[in-house]
């Protein structure tokens, strides 16, 4: 089994739609998955894609990559979770998973002290 490296991209990826998933009483696996699904796991996906843009930073290809998607694909589904911000609560939601992320992803390699 292989380790769990949140430095990795398919890594975050996979943290990012397990938050999403779990927020919205989805599986990880179907945000995940190449296949269509339904709009609901849709829009978990495009949450998750968002996340990995906005709260950590990674370009449109390396999000692509990480989901297994193309760049288009990614930026859409963003421009989506972008036009959705006008929602306070919406945004007020999307903030915190922004959040509860960043908060458990090492960014840049930096060591955490325990």
């Amino acid at each position: 089994m292989q380790d769990f490296d949140p430095r990795k991209d398919e890594d975050r990826a996979y943290l990012a739609a397990a938050l999403t998933a779990y927020a919205l009483g989805l599986k990880t696996e179907a945000i995940l998955s190449r296949q269509r699904r339904s709009p609901a796991e849709a829009r978990g996906r495009q949450i998750a894609m968002y996340l990995l843009r906005t709260a950590l930073g990674m370009s449109l290809s390396r999000v692509a990559r990480a989901f297994n998607r193309d760049r288009t694909t990614v930026a859409y589904g963003c421009n989506l979770i972008e036009d959705c911000r006008d929602d306070p609560d919406f945004d007020v939601w999307i903030e915190q998973l922004a959040v509860g992320l960043s908060s458990v992803v090492v960014l840049d390699g930096a060591a955490v002290e325990i």
